[in-house]
């Protein structure tokens, strides 16, 4: 993809200096090469943008707008490809204009919606470089901040790359200028009201074996308490759908801990907020579901071979309308008194078991035996498979490799790589076919039921009943091909190699 003014060299074009530039010794610095064209001071605008876990920064990008101007996306090399703006602040990907741009940020952001992160405002101007023929080869624009620093970017034109080099080189030279160790949105960031190691998900455990299991425990849950507080008001205002997934992975993770690990925290202390964590998983689980099948609706609908995808188009509608009537109901349950009491509470009673426990196992000990046990279950369970296992034995095995695979990442600190590295992909692999099995058969039977609702309603043309018949069947193969690759898939992950790196996992 042609992106503009990619450097060739290894020049850096970004460049600060303590204090106003001085533009007559840029000028001099330029000649006889280059003369300097300098433009009039403005003040501007900057927004810089990015998801809420920082997929663009993370990649290395910055995307922004200066006042009302378009879009621009910066990459790691310098080179930059602009676009236009959106209408308005969450934009998902299909709310920006077709184009470049859009295509360039589809497969970083995904189903995440672009947000404001910071603006800032500052004296801005832009000057011209000329070549020795009077033609403008590149531009230096000029930031000055309110802490005093200005910030120079050389931006050579298309074409003019290696001038863009030299009149890099040439500014290097100038008393003051030095190679930027910040970016503008690097300074920006420090006015931001969050920034990219402030999040939850962030947030590494420091295990070490030593430290008393129940206060390691406490501390796992109290992460996952905070993605759940990280996550709750972007559910609730419903800016893209990974709010309501990060949410519901972390309730998933707590009451998987409280059920394989809870009994190390104080008396009565899992079973108190077990059954509230239950309901929050139960409210969170509409949408969810609803959610992944208008993401996946267009995917299976390719697919359709005697039925036209258009034919879809009143079951969209009825899941969108299904979906609202479900939102309205989580909204409702994340606003209502238990749920605000359960994130109240629950915080509490960590902190205490993190500043008062003295003792007890140690969390080295409890990871080898709860994941020894868990593994365990896995084998014994997965050696009863068969090709011709009943469903319900399939489900079964996946919610126990599901546990198996929480316990190995909240102890990940405390594994050794070697022996961790086969073990958790071999795991992956097999929980990827088992998720097959289980999101055929589930989804196939929420296609039947869809569709009776649907007739009973009179919102189901019959080119539409056909085409839901279609899709039933398309998971229904689905399932089949998954459950041919069962047993296939469980026989390298139950020999005894892995039972080898389990034992040698936690040292």
């Amino acid at each position: 993809m042609p992106r503009e003014g990619t450097p060739l060299g290894k020049v850096s074009r970004a460049f600060s200096k303590r204090g106003a530039v001085d533009v007559e010794a840029l000028q001099a610095a330029l000649r006889p090469k280059f003369a300097l064209a300098p433009g009039s001071q403005r003040s501007v605008s900057r927004t810089w943008l990015d998801t809420f876990d920082w997929r663009l920064h993370s990649a290395g990008l910055s995307l922004e707008h200066v006042d009302d101007g378009p879009l621009i996306l910066q990459f790691p090399d310098g080179s930059r490809l602009q676009g236009p703006r959106p209408r308005k602040w969450p934009a998902l990907l299909p709310d920006l204009p077709a184009g470049r741009l859009r295509d360039a940020l589809a497969p970083i952001i995904s189903v995440r919606a672009l947000l404001p992160v910071v603006t800032v405002r500052r004296a801005a101007q832009e000057s011209r470089v000329l070549n020795a023929d009077g033609k403008t080869v590149a531009r230096i624009l000029t930031e000055s901040a309110d802490d005093g620093v200005s910030h120079l970017q050389v931006q050579p034109l298309r074409g003019y790359d290696v001038d863009g080099d030299r009149i890099a080189r040439l500014m290097s030279g100038v008393d003051g200028i030095t190679a930027a160790a910040t970016t503008p949105y690097g300074d920006a960031l420090a006015l931001a009201s969050r920034s990219p190691g402030d999040r939850a998900q962030n947030r590494a455990t420091s295990l070490r074996p030593e430290t008393p299991a129940r206060v390691a425990i406490a501390d796992m849950l109290g992460q996952f308490a905070a993605v759940i507080d990280d996550n709750v008001a972007g559910t609730i205002a419903a800016i893209d759908t990974e709010f309501l997934h990060e949410l519901r992975v972390a309730v998933r993770r707590t009451r998987s801990i409280l059920k394989l690990a809870g009994d190390v925290l104080p008396a009565n202390m899992a079973e108190r907020f077990q059954p509230e964590f239950r309901w929050l998983g139960d409210l969170t689980t509409p949408v969810r579901d609803l959610d992944v099948y208008l993401l996946e609706l267009d995917g299976m609908a390719a697919g359709l071979a005697s039925a036209d995808p258009r034919d879809l188009d009143p079951f969209r509608s009825f899941l969108v309308r299904h979906r609202a009537n479900e939102r309205r109901r989580l909204v409702r349950g994340l606003r209502s008194q238990r749920f605000q009491q359960l994130m109240s509470d629950w915080p509490v009673a960590l902190t205490q078991v993190t500043t008062q426990a003295n003792g007890g196992p140690a969390v080295g000990a409890l990871a080898r035996q709860r994941i020894d046990r868990a593994f365990r279950i896995v084998v014994r369970r997965g050696t009863r498979i068969t090709a011709d296992s009943p469903s319900e034995q399939v489900h079964e095995l996946r919610k126990r490799c599901k546990e198996l695979r929480y316990l190995l990442e909240v102890f990940r600190p405390l594994c050794a790589d070697t022996p961790y590295r086969p073990l958790i992909k071999e795991l992956k692999a097999l929980q990827d076919t088992l998720g097959d099995f289980q999101d055929g058969e589930v989804q196939r039977e929420a296609v039947r039921d869809f569709a009776a609702a649907m007739m009973e309603q009179g919102a189901a043309p019959p080119a539409t009943v056909l085409a839901m018949g279609e899709l039933a069947a398309q998971l229904d193969a689905h399932q089949l091909n998954a459950r041919g690759a069962l047993v296939g898939r469980l026989k390298p992950f139950l020999a005894n190699e892995n039972r080898a790196r389990v034992k040698a996992l936690v040292r």
